[in-house]
């Protein structure tokens, strides 16, 4: 209790904007009961069911969900992982109006938990890998996190079996014909990921985008964890980021290579990220603590 107290007279909380915070998840949680359900929510989500191919606690979590929490959640992390990056209004306005965003509202699926999980590192292990296409490699920036999704991952298999061998249920036979908006480029794509993950050490949104050309699994509105990283480009890099990430919208015309435009977004972003970079690169939103995220929100710093 004394540390506690100690804690608070050395930095006071700061109740406006904390309750602007509170205020905005309320407008967004609002506006999700005027937002039409996404069809993954609608047909599985919404009625309790989960594919074999999602971790066993994934259903755990989709419990506890509604459809405005759901929205209000995907939306508010997107918001304010962007603002701790740029507090200018342009980055967040793009991120939220980006493909992968919008996607995932329509769709309805629970990427939006998985942002929100790298938001509350360490203790967000169990959101961030509930889909680990991308987030996989944002824990490999920094050694508490790795450490804490290992004990995380011993701990599930522990609980629920040998799991990880559900999630190649994406390499049978058929699925790519089924989907096709699945743009991995597992294993070739290793020739490009393993240089750009050597030059993206430490920085967990360089690893994301250099994840992507290996991870076996990837569909293009999985850079929805990536979208707030536009707040840390530059001007003619963010547009550019920003516009590319429609590109996969060209499968309309171009037919199922044109998903594979994703690939290339994905490049951008890469470049985007690694060249607006300042010499001294600032401390990110993911690499703080669940309490200090909690006590910026609270001190308005």
């Amino acid at each position: 209790m004394r540390a506690l107290r100690k804690a608070l007279q050395d930095r006071p909380i700061r109740w406006k904007p904390l309750l602007a915070w509170a205020g905005l998840f309320a407008i967004l949680y609002v506006a999700g009961l005027f937002i039409p359900e996404g069809f993954d929510w609608v047909h599985f989500f919404g009625q309790g069911k989960v594919s074999p191919i999602w971790t066993p606690w994934s259903p755990l979590v989709v419990k506890l969900l509604n459809w405005p929490l759901l929205v209000a959640i995907t939306l508010f992390a997107v918001i304010y992982r962007t603002y701790r990056y740029n507090r200018s209004p342009w980055p967040i306005v793009l991120a939220v109006l980006s493909l992968p965003t919008v996607w995932m509202i329509i769709l309805g699926n629970l990427d939006g938990l998985v942002l929100l999980g790298l938001l509350l590192m360490p203790w967000g292990v169990p959101l961030a890998s509930m889909k680990p296409q991308l987030a996989f490699f944002a824990l490999l920036a920094n050694k508490k996190w790795f450490i804490a999704a290992a004990v995380w991952g011993i701990l599930t298999v522990l609980i629920w079996g040998f799991w990880p061998q559900n999630l190649l249920g994406t390499a049978v036979p058929g699925w790519k014909n089924e989907w096709v908006q699945d743009i991995t480029l597992f294993p070739w794509g290793a020739l490009i990921a393993l240089p750009l993950l050597w030059f993206s050490r430490g920085d967990e949104d360089l690893l994301m985008a250099a994840g992507s050309f290996v991870t076996p699994h990837l569909f293009p509105y999985h850079f929805i964890l990536l979208m707030p990283a536009l707040g840390r480009m530059k001007p003619g890099w963010m547009l550019a980021s920003w516009l590319l990430s429609w590109s996969p919208l060209l499968a309309n015309w171009l037919g199922d290579i044109g998903w594979h435009a994703g690939n290339v977004f994905a490049a951008v972003l890469w470049m985007g990220i690694y060249f607006s970079r300042p010499r001294k690169t600032p401390v990110p939103a993911e690499t703080v603590t669940a309490s200090e995220i909690r006590q910026e929100m609270a001190s308005g710093q």
